[in-house]
């Protein structure tokens, strides 16, 4: 194991780094997680990376693991010239440290296979990973990845908030309205929901188990994570924990608060 290995499987946080050490070592020993690179973000969410600083990063077929301060890790492959690509480096089966090789993320515990834009190519992971919006200059060698990119027709954060306008979300004026989107300065899936009595609740689309993005269920009205099957309320308490176990909490939520224009949801 190299140094770069063991050092990323020491700091990784959470139950995929126990899941990777233990996968790695009898189904796939030539296939390692990409080697850690550690980088800040600025106050518009974005991280600046001069490739020809990163070795493993520069050559083609490189790539590297970024670890960024309150988001999740991903993974940078470059497939070759001026290509980059972006995702979680995580894999939604069981966890574990995704490598590069091929023009594929790969996932050296059960071998689990995505493309450059996180779909899966090969089981057992069913989840797609999350893409991240990057782009890269040639001219100043420069890659930027942008941890707070949004959806381009859901509102953007404002001062903390995003404000849902019920003449843009109409749903939101019913019982069982429910609004989802990734709002710009935040970066992460969002749902909104109405609930009786005229009241709203917002809550992260992550699933607190191993980071995958949950679904809602509108037959069943309950978020759904499709990784492992854990299951949460509108208002993101747990109703039924993983198929695989292991600890499990809440889904985040925000604090909302409405009137006759729109709903709003609190960040700050």
């Amino acid at each position: 194991m190299s140094t770069s290995r063991r050092g990323f499987l020491r700091g990784l946080a959470g139950a995929g780094a126990g899941a990777a050490a233990t996968g790695l070592a009898g189904c796939a020993p030539d296939i390692s997680p990409a080697p850690v690179l550690d980088a800040s973000k600025d106050g518009e969410g974005l991280v600046q990376l001069e490739v020809a600083r990163y070795p493993d990063l520069s050559r083609e077929g490189g790539a590297v693991t970024l670890r960024v301060p309150g988001e999740q890790p991903v993974l940078i492959m470059h497939p070759g010239g001026d290509e980059y690509a972006v995702v979680a480096s995580t894999c939604t089966h069981s966890g574990c440290p995704l490598g590069f090789q091929d023009r594929e993320a790969i996932c050296p515990c059960h071998l689990s296979r995505f493309a450059l834009d996180g779909t899966v190519t090969h089981p057992p992971a069913r989840a797609p990973l999350k893409k991240y919006v990057s782009g890269f200059n040639a001219s100043t060698g420069q890659l930027t990845i942008d941890f707070a990119a949004g959806d381009v027709a859901f509102p953007a954060v404002v001062g903390g908030k995003v404000v849902l306008p019920f003449s843009q979300f109409p749903q939101l004026q019913t019982v069982g309205g429910v609004v989802q989107g990734t709002p710009r300065g935040y970066g992460r899936l969002i749902f909104v929901f109405a609930l009786d009595g005229g009241t709203y609740s917002a809550v992260d689309g992550l699933c607190t188990h191993q980071q995958c993005p949950v679904d809602f269920n509108a037959a069943g009205q309950q978020l759904v994570c499709p990784c492992h099957d854990s299951r949460f309320t509108r208002s993101g308490e747990v109703t039924k924990g993983p198929d695989t176990g292991g600890s499990i909490g809440p889904l985040k939520q925000f604090p909302v608060t409405s009137d006759a224009s729109g709903v709003t949801v609190s960040f700050a």
